[in-house]
């Protein structure tokens, strides 16, 4: 298959997957079951009873933290595989082995198996056609299996419950954070959303949870307890960790301690994440990792779009922090790591976001905002930038700001404006970051050479 051939079955096959997602937009009616994707991999001999998993969920930190558990699992030889959402530029970035994301010809061939089941399941099935998200869980787990991995880390998509991943019956879960997201489906408490969350909790699983509200610990704690041989251990009672002037940290579980170990992205909440990741890894049964793989595997963390540093001079930082803790955590960073940099942010949030919550940890640093909008088919919308003019201007009437609706246009733009050693920080939306992130990696080329994507860079 020549370039324009491969280009050309990659389109057909991403607008394939996005006919399913239809004219539905989220909110608290989205048909969130778990019948149809069960019918689907049955039909292909429910491919992930083959091989043990880890199931990440939480509010904030889930895919960071299964990006960790595969750094470390591949660093300690074994073959794992990784599904993530959502993808940032190409849909071969949600399925990955060793961190390597899937190449577009295995993608198509995949979902060539799986496509003729889509209408045998819509036709069985009093719920309809599969999701454009239950067919791209279906496609990890069947890439898993055909590709024989010796254990899969899995990232929910959304809540947890009812989520498509839910089918696994994991060996490890892991809950991360829990905050105020997405509260038109989970719930408008934290106590709501973390019953969501807890779904993923199950018979004879170890659970690994990262939640600091006493009750969200409580919920958790509760619905370990109504399971079957099900063991917890939650940050901050059972495992710890201590942070060092210098970044680096150790953490301290229930049987063994990681001195002096090292991520290359800052901020505390990696951290907790990374504690979260090095205690799911030690409760894999089975499963030798020792102190040096967990060392080496945090060392070569790389989670594109994440405080991703693109380039330097000005400095460009990508970050889909998107919710108001996430906001909180990244701004911070900002504070001190470039205190004395001229600040260009260059925004957009999804509709259902709660700008009011979430501006002020933008605006407080920037001295120039550039409001700008993002492409995605069908679920997601993006907030008006015109709307969000108006709250920023209500709590900083000073503040200089720019509407430039297309994203490309926004991030040239921003570098137009910046002096050398200004920075650019692109915030609000992963859908932004993915947009704008074609500035300098086109998808067209990650497309072609997906065999070299290695954890969102290219090596060539």
């Amino acid at each position: 298959m020549n370039d324009n051939e491969l280009q050309r079955s990659y389109n057909s096959l991403l607008n394939k997957l996005e006919s399913l997602i239809g004219e539905i937009k989220f909110s608290a009616e989205i048909n969130l079951r778990l019948e149809r994707i069960s019918h689907l991999l049955d039909l292909i001999g429910n491919p992930h009873c083959n091989y043990p998993s880890v199931h990440v969920g939480g509010t904030s930190g889930k895919g960071s933290t299964s990006t960790m558990i595969s750094h470390i699992l591949t660093n300690s030889g074994y073959k794992t595989g990784l599904h993530l959402s959502p993808h940032l530029q190409i849909l071969n970035e949600r399925h990955q082995i060793n961190n390597r994301v899937t190449k577009t010809t295995s993608l198509i061939d995949l979902f060539s198996i799986i496509e003729p089941l889509i209408e045998k399941v819509a036709n069985k099935n009093p719920f309809g056609k599969p999701s454009y998200f239950e067919v791209q869980v279906a496609l990890a787990f069947y890439l898993f299996f055909r590709e024989s991995v010796d254990v899969a880390v899995v990232e929910v998509g959304l809540g947890g419950t009812l989520d498509a991943t839910n089918v696994l019956n994991s060996n490890v879960a892991v809950i991360t954070s829990i905050g105020l997201d997405h509260t038109d489906i989970l719930g408008e408490t934290i106590e709501e959303i973390t019953s969501d969350k807890s779904g993923i909790i199950k018979n004879n699983q170890f659970v690994i949870s990262g939640a600091k509200q006493k009750n969200a610990r409580q919920i958790i704690s509760e619905r370990c307890q109504n399971q079957k041989n099900c063991g917890l251990w939650q940050l901050g009672k059972d495992f710890k960790y201590k942070i060092y002037d210098n970044g680096k940290f150790d953490l301290y579980m229930p049987t063994k301690t990681y001195p002096n170990l090292e991520l290359p992205i800052k901020g505390k909440f990696q951290i907790e994440n990374a504690a979260c990741a090095v205690a799911a890894v030690e409760n894999l049964m089975d499963f030798n990792v020792s102190y040096e793989n967990v060392c080496e595997g945090l060392l070569n963390f790389n989670f594109p779009g994440r405080m991703e540093i693109i380039q330097h001079n000005p400095i460009v930082i990508l970050d889909g922090s998107h919710n108001p803790d996430k906001m909180k955590a990244t701004s911070q960073i900002i504070s001190d790591d470039y205190a004395n940099k001229r600040i260009i942010a260059v925004l957009s949030l999804k509709s259902d976001k709660s700008a009011t919550d979430i501006l002020p940890y933008v605006i407080n640093k920037a001295e120039l905002v550039i409001l700008t909008s993002f492409y995605v088919k069908g679920l997601w919308e993006p907030m008006n930038p015109e709307s969000l003019a108006e709250l920023i201007k209500d709590i900083s009437p000073n503040i200089g700001i720019y509407i430039i609706k297309d994203p490309l246009e926004a991030i040239k733009q921003a570098l137009h404006d910046a002096k050398s050693d200004d920075l650019i920080w692109v915030t609000g939306s992963l859908y932004l970051v993915g947009d704008i992130r074609e500035y300098w990696y086109p998808s067209k080329r990650l497309i072609l050479k997906a065999e070299d994507y290695l954890s969102g860079s290219l090596t060539i």
